[in-house]
């Protein structure tokens, strides 16, 4: 027995000496893999050119190559909220599709500094110029609009309001806009700017709003407005993502049924943080992302790219918009 005991010993030791020292140099590597990228943040690779390759190699180069894949896989992956590398996760749903669109694409028309498009290679337009208005917006001269190159608007009908009781209201400029954007040519749709709670008032506002747009033609989808609400004591500040996302269903669906085109807009962080994205995938998005470029993995219609757009010959700021749709898929 106590043979054994002494081989068992002479065994055991060597294997946590070996054990030890390889965590020791696992340790040592990642405290210099760490040094490095504290100082690489301003990296400025150097080029060393050897038969059939070219690499880059400076103090830090290891450790800044490991740092960008590691955030350029994390954008692959997911949706990031925040400022690297303090930023949350959200992951990307398999559910919703994916754009496949260049954002270097998306860039100012030449001579112009608001009015954004999304380009081919050739610099040909594969988009259209979208305006969405409501009672904020004094009467518009559409006729102006249209010979700016404005080819859609979407026109509020109305909305919910804040409080308790949640009453709907139609926006009281919607009749005035409707019949001015259609009398100039422009393709129009609709949008409601929601309060519900509940799968039930998603589908009360729908039909609220397709009661009112019943006598025009729409050639635009019929749109959700979900988004933060900054009043206090607001009826939705503490919805659910649950009851949130059944209440856009409960709108989409009741859309769909009634022979439209169902939308939902809502600003990039809306979206994935406040929406089972999960459920949301038969429907249109149209995203709002104040930005040079877009950045959100889903497919979506519409970009709005800002709320302080001008155009000339109109004499107050709009909402401008990147339109995707039949243009480019």
């Amino acid at each position: 027995m106590e043979q054994q005991k002494k081989r068992d010993y002479e065994i055991y030791w060597p294997h946590v000496i070996l054990v030890g020292a390889i965590a020791l140099v696992l340790v040592l590597i990642g405290v210099v893999i760490g040094v490095n990228i504290g100082k690489s943040k301003k990296y400025k690779p150097v080029p060393v050119t050897g038969q059939g390759y070219t690499w880059t190699l400076q103090p830090g180069a290891e450790a800044q190559m490991i740092y960008t894949n590691f955030w350029q896989f994390a954008k692959a992956s997911y949706v990031l909220v925040g400022d690297i590398p303090n930023c949350e996760f959200y992951k990307i749903v398999k559910e919703v599709p994916r754009n496949d669109f260049q954002t270097d694409n998306f860039y100012m028309e030449d001579g112009d500094s608001t009015i954004m498009a999304y380009h081919a290679g050739d610099g040909s337009r594969l988009s259209e110029l979208a305006v969405d208005v409501s009672s904020y917006q004094a009467e518009l001269d559409w006729d102006a609009l249209k010979q700016a190159g404005v080819t859609i608007a979407f026109i509020r009908v109305g909305y919910r309001g804040y409080g308790s009781e949640g009453k709907l209201v139609a926006d009281e400029m919607f009749q005035t806009h409707i019949e001015g954007a259609k009398a100039a040519g422009i393709k129009v749709g609709i949008y409601f700017y929601s309060q519900a709670i509940s799968y039930e008032e998603g589908v009360e506002e729908a039909q609220f709003a397709l009661n009112l747009a019943s006598a025009y033609t729409l050639d635009m989808p019929v749109v959700i407005d979900t988004e933060e609400v900054y009043a206090d004591g607001a009826r939705t500040a503490d919805l659910s993502n649950d009851a949130r996302t059944d209440s856009v269903v409960g709108f989409c669906e009741t859309v769909k049924s009634a022979g439209y085109t169902p939308m939902i807009y809502s600003n990039r962080n809306w979206f994935v943080q406040k929406l089972d994205m999960t459920r949301l995938g038969d429907y249109k998005l149209w995203l709002a992302h104040y930005a040079n470029q877009p950045d959100f993995p889903y497919l979506y219609s519409g970009w709005q790219y800002t709320g302080t757009g001008t155009i000339a010959g109109i004499g107050q700021e709009l909402d401008l918009n990147v339109w995707m749709e039949g243009s480019v898929y």
